[in-house]
């Protein structure tokens, strides 16, 4: 997830060459949870140690984060013509989230706009999740359905289909982090967050009038 300051989501791909044969099968999909420790005693506290403590990508700060590790299987058969049989597309994501240290520490408001937070983020890396895993199934279904005279143009448009719908998924990754934005911007925590930059403590004129008016009594005393 974008941070105020920077960009958020970081999928890195990596893909093996065609591999064992294999059962043939839907894409095989595994999730783990990772998450960094954040402390504070209030939302700007909290606010900061993410900052500090959270997940960089490309060298930016972020709230969270989701990598993907890509992998593919199967087998090139040639008969009358060539296919790709027992084709498997895989993905192991790893999501990096904040978990707060200790929630006692904060207020009532504060705790439930922090917990509120915490689900938003989590929501927003599963989506990221889910729009990978439906170029997953977009990439499996089309490299199966593979025909050609030779198994090097059946693994050269193998290649032109995972290059073409990883580029549709990345746009698909910027569209959505676009629009949860502008979520982010007026979700409560970040309000409460940002509320002190626009609620200054006002000035004490009062003060201010006094010591002005002495300094002038006194200049009059010497003239």
């Amino acid at each position: 997830m974008r941070a105020i300051i920077g960009t958020a989501l970081g999928v890195a791909i990596a893909f093996s060459s065609l591999g064992p044969e294999t059962a043939q099968a839907a894409p095989a999909f595994t999730t783990k949870y990772v998450y960094y420790k954040v402390s504070g005693d209030s939302a700007v506290g909290i606010y900061v140690s993410m900052l500090k403590r959270g997940p960089h990508v490309k060298g930016e700060k972020a709230y969270a984060a989701t990598s993907a590790e890509s992998s593919q299987r199967g087998k090139l058969e040639l008969t009358n013509s060539c296919r790709i049989i027992d084709y498997q597309y895989s993905v192991d994501f790893t999501i990096r989230l904040p978990k707060l240290t200790d929630e006692t520490a904060l207020s009532a408001t504060a705790r439930n706009r922090w917990q509120q937070f915490s689900n938003f983020l989590k929501k927003h890396e599963e989506t990221h999740r889910a729009i990978w895993m439906g170029c997953a199934n977009e990439i499996e279904t089309r490299v199966r359905a593979l025909r050609g005279r030779t198994c090097d143009e059946v693994d050269e448009k193998a290649q032109r289909i995972r290059d073409e719908v990883q580029n549709a998924c990345n746009l698909k990754h910027v569209a959505f982090d676009a629009a949860e934005q502008k979520r982010l911007a007026k979700h409560p925590f970040v309000k409460l967050v940002l509320a002190p930059l626009y609620s200054p403590k006002p000035v004490k004129i009062t003060t201010l009038a006094t010591k002005k008016r002495k300094k002038s009594a006194a200049a009059a005393l010497f003239n």
